[in-house]
């Protein structure tokens, strides 16, 4: 029978600004970093160990998000009571755990193992299922799950190197995951609905009246009158592209027309594109083109 975990001193918290892990009791200073915070609800952070030498004991309930972790590290084992239910595990890269809300949970595992935490609004997740017509999702314990590691490890890249439509990408990945998590069983239902002409001209209307905002899968599926889910699906068949590649080229071809044709500052140009700054914008274009935008311009009006 495995042996309890031993109690502990619950002394440290994290200060990402992520609530969901800064409220998680840890027994040595943890060592963090936020990758993304949406509106302090929907978070990611990487765990990269705790300061100090040998085991680290951490307890947690969080009523208001699940948690997503895909192990990072590799090395000795994992022990923990999640729901009242005893595992003992090898720790394995990629392995990934998820913690319904609502779930008390204790662990203890090597001060420098580390892994990536996904904290997911229980409301979000909620609206997710009624709108798939499935179950909540269950427990994941370790276990290796390809798919939903590497939907969390692009989120993780994203927010490293961000492109033209960040927002969007991350947002669709995340029901990516939710759907992963959630076992969708109904293949056929994406058959049935479709995205009308009418509904796609009000859609790039909206994409291209919208490019130096914020642009969210949410609010494209408002405009075509679809779910989120349905929406990703039918514009696809309908352009060839998902709604994240179509926006990031519409920003592209933005920049390019207005470094071609006009004379703003490149600040201003960053801007009308949708970026918050300057450099931002100029990382994102050079990447694209692999040319600055200021070369671009210069060569353009040769």
């Amino acid at each position: 029978m495995q042996n309890a975990i031993p109690t502990f001193d619950p002394s440290f918290h994290g200060s990402t600004g992520a609530t969901a892990y800064d409220a998680i009791h840890f027994s040595l200073p943890p060592i963090a970093e936020l990758v993304y915070l949406h509106q302090n609800r929907l978070s990611m952070v990487r765990h990269l160990g705790a300061r100090g030498e040998g085991l680290v004991r951490a307890r947690g309930r969080d009523d208001r998000h699940a948690t997503m972790l895909v192990n990072l590290g590799a090395q000795g084992r994992l022990r923990a009571e999640v729901g009242g239910a005893r595992i003992d595990k090898p720790l394995i890269r990629h392995h990934v755990s998820f913690i319904p809300a609502g779930t008390s949970i204790e662990i203890e595992c090597p001060a420098g193992h580390s892994a990536l935490l996904l904290a997911i609004p229980q409301d979000y997740l909620a609206g997710l299922t009624t709108e798939l017509g499935t179950d909540a999702p269950e427990p994941i314990h370790a276990e290796p799950n390809h798919r939903l590691a590497q939907l969390a490890m692009m989120i993780d890249q994203e927010m490293r190197t961000p492109s033209f439509a960040s927002d969007l990408m991350i947002e669709g990945l995340m029901r990516a995951i939710a759907s992963v998590l959630v076992r969708r069983q109904d293949a056929q239902a994406k058959e049935r609905v479709h995205l009308s002409p009418a509904k796609l001209s009000r859609v790039l209307a909206y994409i291209e009246a919208n490019l130096d905002s914020e642009i969210s899968l949410s609010a494209l599926a408002a405009v075509a009158g679809l779910s989120p889910f349905h929406f990703s699906r039918t514009f696809k068949l309908a352009t060839g592209e998902s709604p994240y590649h179509y926006v990031s080229l519409r920003r592209l071809a933005r920049a390019q027309q207005l470094l071609s044709d006009s004379q703003l500052p490149l600040v201003q140009i960053a801007l009308e594109c949708g970026f918050a700054s300057q450099s931002h914008f100029t990382s994102v274009f050079s990447k694209a083109l692999g040319t600055s935008p200021g070369r671009y311009r210069r060569e353009s009006i040769r």
